[in-house]
């Protein structure tokens, strides 16, 4: 991420998903280098703290699945900016979804694609009219390694950040002309709470057949094992930032940039050698 920033501008960014993990780190980091945030949760209590702490911060309450809470949030952004909007977009609202795809109810699933893909579209749906009109400004989507290629168990979740790269790559091309780029990240595992990190599985776990109880259980481990020992949300936070500030930003951000080994060779293996090699991964856990 070498080479010229913009050191001098205030930024004004919105952060979904701020009240934990990743967006709270993000808005933290935002702030921290001067920029002007507004930090978006459902939970809006859980930002309290951060807000009455940090300066440079404004917490929103905000559902991206809603679309009168979508309307209200940035109803209040607009106002407190004078009407001209943000200059920057993190979408990064959104969870986790485990599970075999055969146990995995319809409201579960449902759940996850209006968080992760529809709450990314809605979001920039709303966004990004003033960035259109006025010539400029970011959207930063948070995807993931598992948007690359993705695990057993973890079918559902990877199709909504494969969604997410899609719908980045697209949009990147359909807004370029208009001064406006877009920023996929992708995150390793990152140290976060399991439960946060899975959605505490599935609400209807307790349907899972027994014949998949072995590989659930391989799964967790190897699942709670790399969150163990992932990268700490900082780390995704400074690469958003930093990506936010270059006057160019490259499309993509692996983070770790270590990482970016792992997805050449389970993206380039023969579909059976990767499919090998994933299960040997998860089986050593």
């Amino acid at each position: 991420m070498a080479g010229a920033r913009r050191q001098t501008a205030r930024l004004k960014v919105f952060v979904t998903g701020a009240s934990s993990g990743i967006g709270r780190a993000a808005a933290a980091e935002f702030a921290r280098r001067g920029h002007q945030v507004f930090a978006g949760a459902r939970r809006v209590e859980a930002l309290a703290d951060l807000a009455a702490g940090t300066p440079n911060i404004t917490a929103v309450s905000l559902d991206v699945t809603d679309a009168a809470a979508i309307r209200q949030a940035w109803a209040t952004i607009v106002a407190a900016t004078g009407g001209a909007g943000v200059d920057v977009l993190v979408n990064n609202a959104g969870f986790a979804l485990a599970g075999p795809v055969e146990t995995l109810s319809d409201a579960d699933v449902k759940r996850q694609f209006d968080t992760n893909v529809f709450g990314v579209l809605a979001m920039t749906r709303t966004v990004l009219p003033a960035m259109r009109e006025r010539g400029s400004g970011l959207i930063v989507n948070i995807s993931s390694l598992v948007g690359r290629t993705t695990f057993a168990g973890m079918g559902v979740y990877g199709a909504t950040k494969y969604a997410v790269e899609a719908i980045s790559d697209a949009l990147r091309q359909e807004v370029a002309d208009f001064g406006v780029k877009v920023v996929i990240i992708e995150p390793g595992f990152v140290t976060t709470s399991l439960g946060e990190a899975a959605d505490a599985q599935s609400a209807t776990a307790a349907e899972v057949p027994a014949a998949y109880t072995e590989m659930i259980a391989r799964g967790d481990r190897y699942l709670a094992a790399q969150i163990a020992k992932g990268i700490a949300p900082g780390q995704v936070a400074a690469a958003i930032v930093a990506a936010a500030e270059h006057p160019n930003p490259r499309p993509r951000y692996v983070v770790p940039g270590a990482a970016r080994f792992l997805i050449a060779l389970l993206t380039t293996l023969p579909d059976r050698l990767a499919d090998r090699a994933k299960h040997l991964a998860t089986a050593r856990a």
